[in-house]
């Protein structure tokens, strides 16, 4: 793949994803894809992209207002034939009624023009205060 299609590939994705479309996003990666966790996410550290998904819709997601949910800018999209960075902001009004603005930077590996690895980095210690408080997580 070029970079271009790479980086189309990793927005697509991102785009499935904000538009609560698991399948559409599911459907652009390779079977054995792997979506890795921060540490501090308290969340598994590593997990097939379809259950991390699920786990990101179940715990963090649904602590948006689910009236006007969350919007998000992209700042940059850079990539190369089998890499993707995109940097975005998330806002919205978590169910308590608060704002939240969050930057979030997801890196993606591709190969045979399928997404095989996610990995975002983003202030967790945020999303814990400001929109959902996180399950304890003893899993190191």
């Amino acid at each position: 793949m070029t970079a271009a299609q790479t980086k189309q590939l990793a927005l697509a994705f991102l785009q499935a994803f904000w538009d609560g479309d698991p399948e559409r996003g599911a459907a652009l990666c390779a079977p054995d894809a792997r979506w890795t966790f921060q540490k501090s996410l308290r969340s598994p550290r590593s997990a097939a992209v379809r259950e991390a998904i699920d786990w990101l819709n179940d715990t963090l997601v649904s602590g948006f207002d689910p009236d006007s949910g969350y919007q998000v800018e992209v700042h940059n999209a850079i990539a190369t034939d089998e890499e993707a960075a995109i940097e975005y902001t998330a806002t919205g009004k978590t169910r308590a009624g608060k704002r939240y603005e969050n930057n979030y930077l997801v890196r993606f590996t591709v190969r045979d023009g399928r997404i095989t690895s996610v990995r975002p980095y983003f202030d967790t210690h945020y999303v814990h205060c400001r929109l959902v408080a996180l399950p304890d997580n003893d899993n190191d």
